[in-house]
């Protein structure tokens, strides 16, 4: 029984870590389902092996076989439950494996060092109590410090991510090495030292590279904020050549319009004025909400469809104030936008781009609909073949823990993007 309760103990611990771990791909519902399908295919096995084998094979390759099992059972459940690129997903589920795994050890050493004479079912409860006690701070330090770290990171650098991980997988076989001696690890705890203070070292190599990785795509992103506010500046100087040429003009038209009233042609002046006033709107940036920002882009990108032919339906609400920085205003619609006005082009369609953003309940929802190729791969509601346009939204996305789907019917992709400020 007491076998049962630590795999139970140690199932909770692996579902609490790739919790923290996980980007989600599905609902939280569905999620916590999948989690929990995790827990009794878990237990379960756990239950298989101890009833079949306890008595059949000695108990170094019962905990061998244990691992082997963990460790296909979690991978697999990790890969499915989180949204993130393959690569990414490979190098977390490795380096948890190497956490685990020398925990693992720690707690083996500890308890066989402080309670040499526990009998064998208090040394596997002792085992797995120093084991979770373990886990908190290292769970708390992941969710205060590296997350937030780890989600900024995008995940098109796949050579990079598929290098980290190898080099992990190499320190994992290494510290599975020792699992063939399981009921002798005092006798390895030297080498298992070196081991462990080796892989601390390599950690801020590969920690060192990551902030290199992170680094480079924000320069990517300040590098397009700077393209779209030099577009922004190009646009405020038409404007203003357009409101110099109004100046300039204005006697002349006072001067028509003065003739037409001493001529007695009243409606002629009225008709000028009219057709005046519909060229003054026309040079005047359109309002479509209090946010400078967000109506900035809106503009840039209403002007941009209109001088490519496609038209554009756009209601925005966006408060003059948010939590959200300008930044990833710029990353989120500038890219979203982008890519609308690119897929109308592609499939050469005449049809509307709708654009609603609203804020609901505190949260605000972006919602981008246009044209495309009817054959516009997607895949667990993402598009399958993203660029550095799409990591940004994703980035800016997760910061303010949002989400992010794409859907396609009818030949229109939908984007609708949530941010929680």
């Amino acid at each position: 029984m007491i076998y049962i309760l630590a795999a139970i103990a140690i199932v909770l611990t692996h579902t609490v870590c790739f919790a923290a771990m996980t980007e989600r791909k599905y609902s939280a519902r569905k999620t916590a389902l999948i989690y929990s399908l995790f827990c009794v295919i878990f237990v379960g096995a756990a239950i298989v092996i101890y009833s079949l084998l306890w008595e059949r094979i000695d108990f170094d390759r019962i905990v061998t076989l244990y691992y082997f099992i963990t460790l296909v059972i979690s991978f697999c459940v990790f890969m499915y439950a989180s949204a993130d690129p393959a690569c990414k997903k490979i190098f977390l589920f490795i380096s948890y494996s190497n956490i685990f795994t020398i925990f693992l050890y720690i707690s083996s050493i500890l308890c066989n060092v402080v309670f040499p004479d526990f009998p064998e079912n208090a040394t596997v409860y002792a085992r797995n109590s120093i084991r979770t006690v373990l886990y908190i701070p290292a769970i708390w330090i992941y969710l205060r410090f590296l997350r937030p770290y780890i989600r900024e990171l995008p995940g098109r650098q796949k050579k990079t991510w598929y290098s980290l991980s190898l080099v992990s997988l190499l320190f994992l076989i290494v510290f599975i090495a020792f699992l063939t001696n399981f009921s002798h690890i005092e006798q390895y705890t030297l080498l298992f030292a070196i081991a462990f203070l080796l892989y601390c070292s390599v950690l801020w190599i590969i920690f060192g590279t990551l902030q290199f990785m992170l680094q480079k795509n924000k320069t990517e992103l300040i590098v397009q904020s700077t393209k779209y506010l030099n577009q922004q500046l190009e646009n405020a100087k038409e404007n203003e050549m357009v409101a110099k040429t109004i100046r300039h003009d204005f006697r002349h038209h006072n001067q028509n319009i003065e003739v037409m009233l001493k001529k007695g042609e009243t409606q002629e002046a009225l008709r000028y004025l009219e057709q005046y006033n519909e060229s003054l709107e026309a040079a005047n940036s359109r309002e479509f909400c209090p946010n400078v920002t967000v109506n900035a882009i809106l503009n840039s990108f209403y002007t941009k469809a209109h001088n490519e032919g496609i038209s554009v339906s756009i209601t925005a609400d966006v408060q003059k104030e948010t939590p959200i920085s300008d930044m990833d205003f710029v990353a989120i619609l500038s890219n979203l936008l982008e890519n609308a006005i690119n897929g109308c082009k592609k499939c050469y369609s005449g049809g509307e781009i709708k654009v609603h953003i609203r804020t609901v309940a505190d949260k605000i929802v972006i919602v981008c609909s246009n044209p495309c190729e009817a054959d516009l791969p997607i895949e667990n509601h993402m598009l399958k073949n993203s660029g550095v346009g799409i990591d940004s939204i994703v980035m800016a996305t997760r910061k303010y823990d949002g989400d992010i789907r794409y859907s396609l019917e009818d030949g229109v992709l939908t984007a609708c993007v949530i941010l929680t400020p």
